[in-house]
């Protein structure tokens, strides 16, 4: 298309047609000059609406001293002042405000200390957020020699500080800037345009704009006589009000998301990341705040529950500079726990005993480092044949026997996987002097306990923090005074440990890492090395793939958050907004998160080797025959939720497990006396 054809085109009031990216540069041909909208154009934001970077502003600012009032005050005071000083300028006979007038106007209301300090803020996250749109830039950068390009923008920020955005996106050190904010006329009145072809000095028909506004860039520049190519831009979802009331951190990691992208389009299941990057976040910032509170500056993060929290912890201390010991300690039921169980034969039979499902009851004591046929004449011994494959009910029993025959080989095992502990926890300076702190998922404590029994200590000595810990957690050795959880501490607040329990195995999942659970440790000339179970395959690939992603994709969002917060995190986030994300997993989720979690094998025994998928569902015919027995198998179910909606069929309503229990007993009372007994 000629330029005499578009300027015909111009003439008549119509619209160059959007080409498609790839053709974008020839549309851009045989015109003078170009003038170009900036935002949403030229570049557009990683943050869903131009409001959400005020909620960073806001936060930054108060991180800094700059404001009393928090990051959502911060952002509703922004919004009236810019209102309030816009009817001003207007009522002047100006079609713009200035970001120096709306700052100064917050100053005065005693919202913000420094005006020019807070104005300055608010670019510098402009700065952060604001990305090139990549077929735009290459197009401009691209056009013919001698074609002038120059930029038109409706905002509040003044020329010279556009200039610096577009150079910081890729569009060149001498970007040529017309501001509605420096010439107080805007597009949007099209006052703007005649301010353009005065500073061009050309023919109407020989300068083609390009913007997104069908108003403002679009009728207004055809209004006087510019050819026009419209990029449309598909705005980004609202904020869902239940988003509108969670923690800033919350908002921001959901605007991230909704926001534009020039990627191809992403995979139409969201990362699982999604489910608890803030929740990861949360919870190490408590960590850091419980740390603080304590005067402890060696926090241990316990395999593999601790290991995407120690890398938010140091992602962050890194940004504040706290002086901390930040060390990942290699311990877990197997390695610590089932060695210290020797004095309780019982509790250490109910961890061998459900340790060997479907294996032979010879390879009971593997855990500890007895081989099956070391173990098979022992059992033997006692009228156990080895060779039966092991339930929970047999595999307790042949353990219970063992433990209370009291043999000189089983307890020369425990006695050496202690010693081993204990050097392992020496050398990673666990026993040295003063208070330590241990980061677990939690729910009974049990490793705190038996750390503080291997290496001796006090109970002051060694403060446990926790996802979440159960009531019967609480004993002498782990107490309020030595332990805390994020979501709830020995079952309160008893709302948010309901939630956690309808799937406390998701937790168990997302709170992993790539490696295998620590089975041993072993001594060599560099000392003692973790020894890490080795998971049956191929489900140890599926899950170690899982991991790989969801640490991949957590970061990034947690790396994506920084960026726009510039190390102004928060000190807590409430646990609340923090489960935002997860809670409806946990107690209600479709059929198509269920399959997509029941694919990932990652529930294993207490020798950390064979997986198996969260959810077994139940049989629709034993749904059908049997539902009260069902019921009460779904509510053994270690994600009772999941159990639920993989057991029943598609008309069926998610629901959660006791919405499911509420209704099946509202109908057994109406039917009662018509239903068989054996569904009853």
């Amino acid at each position: 298309m000629s330029r005499r054809q578009l300027g015909d085109i111009a003439a008549r009031g119509g619209s160059v047609p959007r080409a498609d990216d790839n053709g974008l540069g020839a549309r851009l041909a045989g015109f003078r000059a170009i003038s170009c909208d900036i935002f949403d154009t030229a570049i557009h934001r990683t943050l869903a609406r131009p409001e959400d970077v005020l909620l960073a502003v806001g936060a930054r600012a108060q991180a800094r001293g700059l404001t009393a009032c928090s990051a959502e005050a911060f952002r509703e005071f922004r919004l009236a002042a810019e209102a309030t000083v816009r009817r001003e300028v207007e009522a002047a006979g100006h079609d713009e405000v200035r970001i120096a007038e709306v700052y100064a106007r917050l100053a005065a209301c005693g919202v913000l200390s420094d005006a020019p300090a807070g104005a300055a803020l608010e670019f510098a996250v402009e700065q952060s957020v604001c990305r090139p749109i990549p077929a735009m830039r290459a197009a401009l950068l691209a056009r013919e020699p001698g074609q002038r390009l120059v930029f038109l923008s409706d905002t509040m920020l003044p020329g010279e500080w556009l200039a610096r955005l577009l150079a910081s996106c890729g569009y060149g050190a001498d970007c040529e800037v017309i501001s509605s904010a420096d010439t107080r006329q805007s597009k949007h009145s099209g006052r703007l345009y005649a301010r353009l072809l005065e500073q061009l000095g050309l023919p109407p028909a020989e300068i083609l704009h390009i913007g997104d506004n069908p108003q403002a860039d679009i009728a207004n520049a055809r209004r006087h006589g510019l050819a026009t190519l419209d990029r449309p831009w598909n705005r980004p979802p609202p904020e869902a009000e239940t988003v509108a009331r969670t923690h800033v951190a919350v908002r921001l990691a959901h605007s991230l998301r909704r926001a534009p992208t020039f990627s191809p389009p992403p995979d139409p299941a969201p990362p699982l990341a999604r489910y608890v990057s803030v929740l990861m976040l949360g919870f190490t910032l408590f960590i850091l705040a419980e740390a603080r509170r304590q005067g402890i500056d060696r926090i241990y993060f316990t395999a593999r529950d601790g290991y995407l929290p120690l890398a938010i912890a140091k992602r962050i201390t890194a940004r504040t500079g706290e002086d901390l010991t930040l060390r990942y300690l290699e311990v877990s039921r197997q390695s610590i726990v089932l060695p210290g169980l020797g004095d309780d034969p019982a509790q250490l039979a109910e961890l061998l005993g459900s340790t060997g499902r479907g294996r032979p009851l010879a390879a009971i004591l593997e855990p500890l480092g007895i081989e099956p046929d070391r173990t098979a004449p022992l059992l033997a011994a006692v009228g156990i044949d080895p060779a039966r494959i092991a339930d929970d009910k047999a595999g307790r029993e042949a353990a219970r026997r063992l433990t209370e025959v009291g043999d000189a080989t089983l307890q020369a095992a425990l006695r050496r996987r202690q010693e081993d502990a204990r050097g392992y926890l020496e050398q990673v300076g666990f026993l040295a002097p003063g208070r330590r702190m241990v980061v677990d998922v939690g729910w009974r404590g049990s490793v705190q306990r038996q750390l503080a029994r291997l290496a001796g200590l006090a109970e002051p000595d060694l403060f446990g923090c926790y996802l979440g810990l159960l009531p019967d957690a609480m004993r002498p050795e782990v107490s309020p005074r030595n332990a805390a959880g994020y979501l709830f501490a020995f079952g309160h607040p008893r709302p948010l440990m309901d939630i956690v329990l309808d799937g406390y195995i998701l937790f168990e999942l997302f709170f992993s890492a790539p490696h295998g659970s620590v089975a041993h440790y072993t001594a060599g000339e560099s000392g003692f090395v973790a020894v890490h179970a080795k998971e049956q395959e191929p489900a140890a690939a599926a899950r170690a793939r899982f991991m790989a992603a969801l640490e991949r994709d957590c970061l990034a969002e947690i790396d994506a958050l920084e960026t726009v917060l510039d190390g102004a995190w928060p000190d807590a986030i409430d646990p609340a907004s923090a489960l935002f994300d997860f809670a409806g997993l946990l107690r209600r989720p479709s059929r198509a998160e269920v399959a997509r979690l029941s694919a990932i094998p990652f529930v294993h025994g207490a020798d950390g080797r064979h997986l198996a998928a969260a959810v077994n569902p139940a049989p629709l015919h034993e749904v059908l025959l049997r539902p009260a027995a069902t019921l009460r198998r779904f509510g053994r179910a270690a994600w009772r939720s999941g159990a639920v909606r993989a057991s029943l069929p598609w008309p069926i309503p998610d629901m959660t497990y006791a919405e499911l229990c509420h209704r099946y007993e509202q109908l057994r009372r109406l039917l009662g006396p018509l239903l068989p007994a054996r569904t009853r």
